[in-house]
C-alpha cells in the first residue's frame, strides 16, 4: 500500500511538472512581464511560427516557474509516505489541488496568439487535473488498483502526447526563424 501510494502521488507530481521539460531546445525566456488578460473573443492564428514561438515561450516560462513548487510536493510526498503519515499526505493532496487550480488559472491568463499552443494549454490543464485525480485515488482506503493503474496509464500517455506536440511546435517555430 505504501509503495502504491508513493507511486501514485509521485506520478501526480510528475504530471504537474511534465511541461517544465523543454522540448528540444527551448526558446529563450522572455523577461517581459506581460499583463494578465483573458482570451475573450480573441481570434487565434494558425501556422504562424512567430506566434507559436512567442506562445511557447510564455507556456515554458510559466511551467518553469511552477516546477519548483511541484518538485517540493514530490519531496513532501516521499517523506510523508516513508513515515506512513496519512494525515500529511492528505494535506499535501489538498495543497496540490490549490496549486493545480492556481496553475490552471495562470495558464488561462496567458495571452496566447496561436491556436496550436492554445490547444497545448488545454491539454496541460487536463494533465494537471488528472494529477490531482490520481493523488486522490491513491489516498482512498482501500485504494482501487484498477482505477489507479488506469489513471497512471492515462497520465503517462497524456504527458507523452503533450511532450511530442510541444516538440513539434518548437520545431515549427525554430524552422521559421
Amino acid at each position: 500500500m505504501k509503495k502504491l501510494l508513493l507511486a501514485s502521488l509521485c506520478m501526480a507530481s510528475v504530471a504537474l511538472t511534465a511541461c517544465d521539460k523543454k522540448p528540444n531546445e527551448a526558446a529563450t525566456t522572455s523577461t517581459d512581464n506581460q499583463p494578465v488578460a483573458t482570451q475573450a473573443a480573441v481570434s487565434l492564428s494558425k501556422d504562424v511560427a512567430a506566434d507559436i514561438k512567442s506562445d511557447l515561450t510564455q507556456i515554458q516560462t510559466l511551467s518553469t516557474n511552477k516546477a519548483k513548487e511541484a518538485l517540493e510536493f514530490q519531496n513532501e510526498v516521499t517523506q510523508a509516505a516513508q513515515k506512513n503519515d496519512k494525515a500529511a499526505l492528505e494535506g499535501i493532496v489538498e495543497k496540490m489541488k490549490s496549486y493545480t487550480e492556481n496553475f490552471n488559472k495562470e495558464l488561462d491568463a496567458l495571452t496566447l496568439k496561436s491556436s496550436e499552443v492554445d490547444a497545448v494549454r488545454s491539454k496541460m490543464k487536463q494533465a494537471n487535473n488528472l494529477g490531482v485525480e490520481l493523488s486522490e485515488a491513491g489516498l482512498k482506503n482501500p485504494p482501487d488498483m484498477n482505477e489507479i493503474n488506469a489513471l497512471q496509464k492515462k497520465a503517462t500517455e497524456m504527458q507523452q502526447a503533450l511532450l511530442t506536440e510541444m516538440q513539434n511546435l518548437q520545431n515549427k517555430a525554430n524552422a521559421a526563424k
